[in-house]
């Protein structure tokens, strides 16, 4: 799999004043990391000595002492593939700096020397270092397969970081190399600092700090090591460890460069001024993360109370719609099934938003050729609960007529026996609508408009779409916890809701109905969705990732059939989407307005 590079940041215990001791600890940590797959590892500020040496800074044997064990370090461990950030105190002439020293292939490849020295408190290292001349631009090392830069603790506290510099270079990774103590609430400063920078700069933030071995004279250093990125904590250190520690994530540089290229705001032209270090690094390691998440919406918009906050953003959109249109009444076909019902509570609050009756919300039940009373039962109860005025239409016979006149035996079940009900459906509905001066309500998913699976001109139009944003998984999910907060009966159906079968009932064969059987399973379909849009995933790397993910759950063949389906879908389908109704972004659109454009005569074999 391409993409993905595993990085590490580690808190060694450190020998206080002992650079020689200090190199061979972090030599045996980096072998162990190379042993692990990691392409690229940081130590903490002044690792070779420790930070807290005070005045010992000012002596050549402690100066000298650090440049011999880097320069041992370097040499023992050159037939490694791993990039090593090690920070040492350096002496220049008169002056000593706080600096970073990037190790490869038994080489020093670069010198990054510190930039803003704390003068407060606990940090005052302007007595003893001088900071990186102000002329000094910082600098990107591009390996050919993993571009990164390095700052020191402070540097990420300015108003300008070098890392938000680095930014315009493109970089993957940022390492800052910390000696960061430890007081009530510093950790989560620290952690929302580090995480906002990767969110910033659409990177990964990784984050190596001081711990064991450190003086406690006036203070205490933690670790508390962490690695961010695109605003999301991978991994975190446990504060106050006796021993060494390393924590690895896998980065997967392809979608943050994906995401990076996608957001204009950093896309920007580089200043000359910042060199590109460009050694040869051509056996670097790439990485196969171990897990996957299978739910990829959740973790991108699953925020506390999200299900709450779908339900108030389709009210607030749906509001403005309604006073720009004057309309106070609204219709929703209730099928019995999830999407219709989250639209359903959707409407039902935008009316409340708007003191007006829940009455005013039309719900109209369709019994079709393959409704069954279980759901037909289900939908009606549902509206009763929500308050709305319910109304039945049973269209079996308008479209027996329908398919008389155009010629079609209502014994052949093919895609127009199926399509005459959903037409005949949106008709019901946008003539109720004309009669009551109301809004007719589409309930369509996201993963239903990606897929192409409505039908054109029927459940595809409405005049407001309050779920095109939303996947099917998060449907589900959305009801089962609004059933959770739910009364009465509106619970009990929520959750039944939640828990049935997914299907259009277009046909009186109930097998024939499953729309996961002939699809493959939403989950499936979800992931691959999230990864193709949010990552920018090429169809390889999607089948990749799913047969990780999805392990022991579905099997290979489940999973490739699926991935098959999806592609085909999703690139033969954008006609449909060229012409879909307004409808609020929740979390990824397809709306040719806004995020996604494509040509409706994509080749495809594309992506």
């Amino acid at each position: 799999m391409t993409g993905f590079y595993r990085i590490a940041v580690a808190t060694p215990r450190l020998s206080l004043g002992d650079a020689s001791a200090n190199a061979k600890e972090m030599e045996s940590l980096v072998r162990a990391a190379a042993i692990d797959g990691v392409a690229a590892i940081a130590f903490p500020e002044l690792s070779l000595t420790g930070y807290t040496c005070g005045d010992l800074f000012f002596r050549s044997d402690l100066l000298d002492s650090a440049r011999t064990a880097l320069d041992d370090f370097a040499a023992r461990t050159a037939e490694l593939p791993i990039i090593a950030v090690i920070g040492l105190p350096l002496a220049d002439g008169p002056a000593i700096y706080n600096a970073a020293a990037v190790v490869y292939g038994g080489k020093i490849l670069g010198i990054v020397r510190k930039r803003v020295l704390p003068t407060y408190a606990e940090y005052y290292e302007r007595r003893q270092f001088t900071p990186a001349p102000p002329n000094e631009p910082p600098q990107v090392f591009d390996t050919g397969s993993l571009r990164f830069g390095v700052e020191i603790c402070e540097d990420l506290w300015a108003s300008v970081p070098p890392s938000s510099l680095m930014a315009c270079r493109g970089v993957d990774v940022v390492f800052n190399l910390s000696a960061s103590t430890d007081f009530l609430g510093k950790s989560r400063h620290r952690r929302d600092m580090a995480r906002q920078q990767s969110a910033r700069l659409g990177c990964a933030y990784a984050m190596a700090c001081a711990g064991v071995g450190e003086s406690s004279a006036d203070a205490v250093f933690g670790g508390g090591s962490l690695i961010a990125a695109n605003g999301n904590i991978l991994a975190e250190m446990g504060l106050f460890s006796d021993d060494s520690r390393v924590i690895t994530a896998d980065v997967d540089l392809e979608t943050l460069r994906f995401r990076r290229r996608s957001d204009t705001s950093l896309v920007e032209s580089p200043p000359e001024t910042i060199p590109m270090v460009v050694p040869a690094m051509s056996n670097l390691p790439t990485a196969m993360p171990a897990m996957i998440s299978t739910t990829p919406f959740q973790d991108e918009y699953g925020e506390p109370g999200w299900h709450r906050k779908i339900l108030a953003i389709q009210a607030a959109a749906l509001a403005r719609r309604m006073e720009c249109s004057h309309s106070k009444r609204l219709v929703v076909g209730v099928s019995g099934g999830a999407d219709s019902a989250l639209a359903l509570l959707g409407a039902a609050t935008a009316l409340d938003r708007q003191g007006l009756p829940r009455s005013n919300l039309v719900a109209v039940v369709m019994p079709g050729f393959g409704s069954t009373g279980l759901t037909q039962d289900t939908a009606a109860k549902l509206s009763r609960a929500v308050g709305a005025t319910l109304r039945i239409v049973d269209i079996c016979e308008a479209c027996r007529h329908h398919l008389a006149d155009i010629g079609h035996s209502e014994d052949v079940h093919d895609i127009a026996y199926e399509n005459v009900q959903a037409r005949e459906r949106t008709q019901v509905l946008m003539d109720i609508a004309n009669m009551e001066n109301a809004l007719v309500i589409g309930t369509g998913d996201l993963s239903e408009i990606a897929l192409g699976w409505n039908t054109y001109n029927g459940d595809h139009m409405s005049m407001y779409q309050l779920n095109a944003s939303i996947p099917k998984t998060m449907v589900l999910d959305a009801l089962r916890l609004l059933a959770k907060e739910s009364e009465g009966p509106l619970r009990s159906l929520l959750s039944s809701i939640s828990a049935a079968p997914i299907t259009p009932e277009l046909v009186p064969d109930a097998a024939a109905n499953d729309s996961e059987a002939r699809l493959g399973p939403y989950e499936l379909h979800d992931f691959f969705l999230f990864h193709y849009l949010a990552n920018g995933a090429a169809a390889d790397k999607l089948l990749a990732l799913a047969r990780i993910a999805f392990r022991g759950n579905y099997s290979d063949e489940t999973i490739s059939r699926t991935h098959k389906t999806f592609l085909h879908r999703f690139r033969t389908a954008q006609y449909k989407r060229n012409c879909v109704p307004d409808g609020p972004k929740i979390t990824l659109s397809l709306s040719p307005r806004a995020d996604w454009r494509m040509p409706s005569d994509m080749s495809g074999r594309f992506g």
